[in-house]
């Protein structure tokens, strides 16, 4: 197998355990349509601040969401393009109803 396989196949395996968790699939499903600010993703989503704000943190440390700051409210959207696809994929074979995104 040739490296560049091999670096990929691991790049995708990290891709796809930070999806893995169904709060952080749901923070990405949201997020497809457009930006949206912390409230906004707990109006959603329920849970506490806390919770979200660590789901919010794996996403964007793996380079997947980006945030942006305007006044008081923290902004988070897709970073990587590549995400926006494959969500937006795996959304269409797995759950054609949902609402969100």
């Amino acid at each position: 197998m040739e490296m560049e396989q091999r670096a990929n196949a691991e790049e995708t395996g990290r891709l796809l355990a930070c999806l893995s968790h169904p709060t952080r699939l749901l923070i990405v499903c949201l997020l497809l349509k457009r930006e949206h600010f912390v409230q906004e993703l707990l109006a959603e989503l329920g849970g506490t601040k806390g919770n979200l704000s660590q789901h919010l943190r794996v996403l964007s440390l793996k380079g997947l969401l980006r945030r942006r700051k305007q006044g008081t409210r923290v902004y988070y959207g897709i970073q990587d393009p590549r995400l926006r696809h494959l969500v937006a994929h795996l959304k269409r074979l797995y759950c054609p109803g949902l609402k969100i995104g």
